[in-house]
């Protein structure tokens, strides 16, 4: 089945950060185009605030909004449909359902899954945290009544931000019945972030008695052991009640009909954010690899950042106009170390605790992809935090 439009339309697939900035943006500059967002998954998932959904901190809706929700009045169409294959030469989409469309533009921002680098054991026995169903999934097992009269080891693999967010969080709302771990292949935490952020981190953890086995890998995982390989390549099995994974994500393609240039998994795009072989093709955000350039985070800044310029290039290049390159703009970082806590490194200033984190909050609830929404989760915390805040003014 084709989809039939009057004009070809500009596609974009996947409604994470770069795909909604990208949709959003577009429809200010009245192409007078239509515009096509599509995603297998119904809601927007609001990542960085996933693990205070998961401690209870915030409310579901403030995670994960309703795509249709979104993009209702906004003149973009959602889609709810999985992309299957691209057929860059023809410009042809093939979605489940035997759903063609033909697009005049192209935006690709499919976002990013687990990597198991092909460890056995990875994909039958390991927790993940990327989304709404894992997080609940998740919440299920912790929840799980345990007749142990000791604490059960549960383990997070992985020492970058989602594995130190979910270990300070779980430590302060489990430490009664896990004995939680961290396995880490390199020899220190939070190894691509800000320095100020990684000591922080580092006080949480000791704070919350956490211990983290540097220089090791896992070898296999069965469903009460992991095995793992330490730093002096001696093999070791650990007995374990549940594993989190968060060691790492690959690129989230569909199948590709073309011949293309491709670094470790990833798209080649040139600094216009095109694809090198076919300039009507944009690639955004963790499936995309800008050529001869050092590799960008994999954080929700860049995607946002890349979606908006992608947007304006987009409109560049539709009025034959030269397009601009895109410079990413380091905004700094943020992140959570249990309840109610957080470290910020940004723009030259750092901040640590209480206030953090509920800075943090606010940054992030002025995020979401639509003013409604972030008009709304803002109004919602400045009431919850009221007194909070009252106090500081008083006090200053």
């Amino acid at each position: 089945m084709i989809m039939n439009l009057r004009k070809k339309p500009i596609v974009i697939v996947g409604s994470g950060f770069a795909g909604i900035n990208a949709a959003l943006n577009l429809k200010k500059f009245n192409l007078n185009i239509p515009i096509i967002i599509a995603d297998s998954q119904s809601s927007f998932i609001f990542k960085p605030l996933l693990y205070e959904a998961l401690s209870g901190e915030i409310k579901s809706w403030e995670v994960a909004p309703d795509l249709e929700a979104i993009f209702s009045n906004s003149g973009v169409t959602f889609l709810n449909n999985e992309l299957c294959e691209v057929d860059f030469c023809k410009n042809i989409l093939k979605f489940k359902d035997n759903l063609e469309i033909e697009y005049e533009y192209l935006v690709l921002s499919t976002g990013s899954s687990h990597n198991s680098f092909s460890i056995k054991g990875v994909d039958e026995f390991c927790y993940f945290f990327n989304d709404i169903n894992d997080l609940n999934k998740l919440k299920v097992f912790l929840d799980k009544e345990s007749n142990s009269l000791t604490k059960e080891n549960l383990f997070i693999i992985g020492a970058g931000p989602s594995g130190i967010e979910l270990a300070c969080k779980l430590s302060d709302l489990y430490a009664h019945k896990f004995n939680i771990q961290i396995i880490e292949k390199s020899r220190e935490i939070l190894s691509k972030n800000k320095v100020f952020n990684r000591e922080e981190a580092e006080k949480a953890l000791k704070k919350r008695d956490i211990k983290i086995l540097f220089n090791t890998t896992v070898d296999e995982i069965t469903e009460n052991e992991i095995q793992i390989i330490d730093q002096s390549c001696k093999k070791n099995k650990l007995v374990h009640s549940g594993i989190i994974w968060t060691a790492g994500v690959k690129p989230n393609l569909p199948r590709i009909k073309n011949d293309v240039f491709k670094s470790f998994g990833k798209l080649v795009i040139n600094e216009y954010l095109q694809m090198k072989e076919f300039n009507n093709v944009f690639a955004l955000g963790d499936i995309s690899t800008l050529e001869g350039a050092e590799p960008l985070p994999k954080t929700a800044q860049v995607a946002m950042q890349q979606g908006k310029h992608a947007a304006s290039n987009l409109n560049l290049l539709i009025n034959k106009k030269e397009l601009l390159p895109f410079e990413f703009k380091d905004n700094g970082e943020m992140i959570s170390l249990g309840l109610g806590e957080a470290s910020i490194s940004a723009l030259g200033i750092t901040l640590s605790g209480k206030f953090a984190f509920e800075l943090r909050r606010l940054i992030y609830a002025s995020k979401m992809p639509i003013f409604e929404k972030s008009f709304k989760s803002a109004a919602s915390w400045l009431i919850d935090k009221k007194s909070f805040f009252s106090k500081i003014i008083i006090n200053s």
